[in-house]
């Protein structure tokens, strides 16, 4: 907590209540400073304030005389004085009270050992503002950072878990259907072991490239596990779930990454998509990694689709036989 101590300047403008008025005018002007504390013995006995020197100069112009005016005429006596351990928050409170903008700064004998203007005191709740305002940011990068994927700079599993339990919710409460599609790399520790990490790391770059490209805006690409990754797709039934999931496969293997170690001679993935509207994430997932390992049972490069979970009776899908 920032305290008055840290905030306060020292008092280069003083006064006494006999002083001549024009002469401590003349000492505010050549410090240039808005107010001058008035003392006796160290004790703060008034302030000198620019709201009191327009009264003072009112009242020279209806009756002359602005040299025979002393300090004690004008100040204002006995003024709201801070404690030199008071916080911030109390200096702006008393100052709002009392509507002032020049707070005396006193130690526990009530002597003068500082000031606190309302500008001080701005300057210094900006400078807290500006800290939060780079803390939150910094959190929210973090918070941001711990959700995604540093290398593909999509979802990982945590951002994933949040999001689908989003969207099984809606779709329960909206009674709509939504879907995922889990979608794997043919042969792809193969693909590492011939070519090696760095292009295992540069072909999943590209591959995930290419999904999004082919995603409808509100779908969400995650990655699962290693080189298996998930698509989400609010408001998705199984046959619109399935056809996405084929563009994603054939834009992949329109890429041309080469793979020596595949028969089919490019980089391709295989796909298993399920839909559901009511049932728990978990079974969802299940059901469209049975689908997955029927699209690599039956050949790899294909798509398959689990029914179980949809409203409408469809046949198991195995949408396009994949060339060679």
């Amino acid at each position: 907590m920032t305290a008055v101590r840290d905030l306060m300047t020292p008092v280069s403008s003083l006064a006494h209540a006999d002083d001549p008025l024009v002469d401590v005018v003349a000492t505010m002007r050549a410090n240039n400073h808005s107010c001058a504390i008035v003392t006796l013995h160290g004790l703060v006995t008034g302030v000198l304030t620019e709201r009191d020197l327009v009264v003072a100069f009112s009242h020279a112009l209806t009756r002359g005389a602005l040299e025979d005016l002393k300090v004690s005429d004008v100040m204002s006596p006995d003024p709201v004085c801070v404690s030199v351990d008071a916080s911030l928050f109390d200096a702006l409170t008393l100052a709002r009270t009392n509507r002032i903008r020049h707070l005396p700064v006193i130690n526990d004998c009530g002597q003068l050992v500082g000031i606190v203007t309302h500008t001080d005191m701005v300057n210094v709740y900006v400078d807290i503002l500006e800290q939060q305002t780079a803390l939150v940011n910094a959190n929210n990068e973090l918070r941001a950072q711990s959700r995604e994927d540093p290398l593909l700079k999509i979802g990982n599993r945590r951002a994933m878990e949040g999001d689908l339990a989003k969207v099984a919710a809606i779709a329960h409460r909206t009674q709509q259907n939504y879907a995922i599609t889990l979608l794997d790399l043919d042969y792809f520790k193969s693909f590492n072991d011939y070519y090696g990490h760095v292009q295992g790391d540069q072909a999943l770059q590209a591959v995930v490239t290419s999904i999004k490209k082919t995603m409808r805006n509100g779908d969400s690409l995650y990655r699962y596990g290693g080189e298996e990754l998930l698509m989400l797709m609010p408001g998705s039934d199984l046959h619109g779930a399935s056809h996405a999931a084929e563009r994603a496969r054939q834009e992949v293997q329109a890429l041309g990454l080469r793979h020596q170690q595949s028969p089919y001679g490019v980089l391709t993935i295989s796909a298993g998509t399920a839909s559901t509207m009511a049932a728990d994430t978990e079974s969802l997932i299940t059901a469209a990694d049975r689908a997955l390992y029927q699209a690599k049972a039956k050949g790899r490069n294909k798509v398959c689709a689990e029914s179980e979970f949809e409203a409408i009776s469809y046949p198991f899908i195995d949408l396009l036989d994949s060339p060679h």
